[in-house]
């Protein structure tokens, strides 16, 4: 393939380019608020699974405590039996039961203190801040199905012309040289998408800077690649585009 056919194939690829991002343009800032707002969706989603995570623990802990609540409950009735029925024969055993009463007593009294003051006062916050989250998440929700539905529309007007200019595009680029198209995407990224400028009359239309006599020359030979020394993009001749 000769240079003048590469640098055609360029040129046709960046106006297929410009004419894409044109459609795209009509969609205003609807795609990056729908990014922004499933960003943000995101984060709150993270943070609910998280602090769910721990009101999970602690409820686990809860039944826990209460559990062994219940088998102490059930320990000091049995050993109250004992000590009311007399079936105790012993002073030893006597005090023995009556200071695992007392030491049941007292474990109940430290894990009904935990569950009142400890988990139940984290429990309340998790539990608020749930709700909060939950409301945070419907209104960015309800904004989210708002600018799909935006989106939506706008792309069902611009639907049919990008479908085939991706298509014309996608043909394009099997033509082009893989190194041609890197060369390609520099430029384009930091220029907007304006990689290619026409010379018309020793000027680039890109910057309107003057093009030395002896370059323009060259560059309607199109014998390499000839880029803008202000503006950096790819030059071709019009005479080029017209021949």
């Amino acid at each position: 393939m000769s240079m003048k056919e590469r640098l055609l194939l360029l040129y046709k690829l960046n106006r297929i380019d410009k004419e894409l991002h044109e459609l795209f343009s009509l969609r205003g800032d609807i795609p990056a608020k729908i990014e922004d707002l499933d960003s943000e969706k995101k984060v709150l989603d993270e943070r609910a699974v998280e602090i769910r995570e721990e009101l999970e623990t602690i409820l686990g802990l809860e039944k826990n405590v209460i559990s062994e609540n219940d088998a102490l409950l059930e320990k000091m009735e049995k050993n109250d039996e004992l000590l009311r029925t007399g079936a105790v024969k012993s002073n030893k055993e006597y005090d023995a039961l009556a200071k695992e009463i007392e030491d049941a007593k007292s474990r109940i009294k430290a894990n009904e203190k935990a569950l009142k003051e400890d988990n139940s006062s984290r429990k309340s916050e998790i539990e608020n801040e749930l709700l909060l989250i939950q409301v945070q998440l419907d209104e960015i929700n309800a904004e989210l199905e708002q600018n799909h539905a935006e989106l939506k529309d706008l792309t069902k007007q611009t639907g049919e012309e990008e479908k085939e200019l991706t298509s014309d595009r996608e043909e394009i680029l099997k033509q082009i040289d893989q190194s041609d198209f890197e060369y390609y995407e520099r430029i384009s990224k930091v220029r907007f998408g304006e990689a290619i400028a026409v010379v018309r009359k020793g000027s680039c239309l890109g910057c309107y800077s003057s093009i030395p006599p002896q370059k323009a020359i060259e560059i309607r030979m199109a014998e390499k690649f000839y880029s803008c020394e202000s503006c950096g993009r790819i030059l071709i001749a019009e005479e080029l585009l017209t021949a």
